[in-house]
């Protein structure tokens, strides 16, 4: 399996185990913007962010195959703004679109989106989950919940080539300095322009 695809499935799993424990009167948090969320210039309502994952997620396994999302692909999430179970919602498609990573076996191989090769797009997606999972679960009042050995994966994928993630919208300005004996989740997510700790720091 490719390490972008081992990543992403371990981000996916992150993700939704903080969204299992959202709490009801938690979806209307507002959540700061995100590189692929509905709009990257403002915060987004937690309900509305998952479910624009959601999409995102579901149209993942048409683009690893090559081709643009297929409408009558996304059936199952075409009840989007009616169903209420948005945890199990996103796990739905978020299996499915793991499956599909899973499957991957040539690294370059085209994608339906034109821009991306299939590794590339894996470690976009997986890069997007995480931050995802990082900004709901402190918002919400919980704390950091990436693993190290996810964090240490997207660190070493993601510094060589920070400035070009950083030119593609993905990554804000480097936080620092970083400190010698500092975690990889918090060295992850500073070299991605995002605080650790956004609300312990204030």
């Amino acid at each position: 399996m490719l390490r972008a695809a081992e990543c992403l499935i371990e981000a996916e799993r992150v993700l939704n185990q903080v969204l299992d424990g959202v709490a009801p009167d938690q979806w209307r948090i507002r959540v700061p913007p995100l590189p692929d969320g509905p709009d990257p210039a403002r915060p987004t309502p937690l309900d509305a962010l998952v479910r624009h994952h959601v999409r995102t997620v579901a149209a993942l396994p048409d683009l690893l195959a090559g081709r643009a999302a297929d409408p009558a692909h996304l059936a199952d999430v075409a009840d989007l703004e009616h169903r209420q179970d948005l945890p199990a919602l996103a796990r739905e498609a978020s299996e499915k679109a793991c499956a599909a990573a899973a499957a991957v076996a040539d690294p370059t191989a085209p994608t339906g989106d034109d821009a991306l090769r299939a590794e590339e797009l894996l470690w976009r997606r997986a890069v997007g989950a995480a931050l995802m999972a990082h900004e709901v679960s402190v918002h919400r009042g919980s704390v950091n919940p990436l693993t190290e050995h996810l964090a240490r994966a997207l660190w070493e994928r993601t510094e060589p080539e920070a400035a070009r993630w950083r030119e593609a919208g993905w990554f804000g300005a480097p936080l620092g300095p970083v400190p010698a004996d500092v975690s990889w989740r918090d060295r992850f997510l500073m070299l991605a322009g995002r605080d650790p700790h956004p609300l312990w720091d204030r």
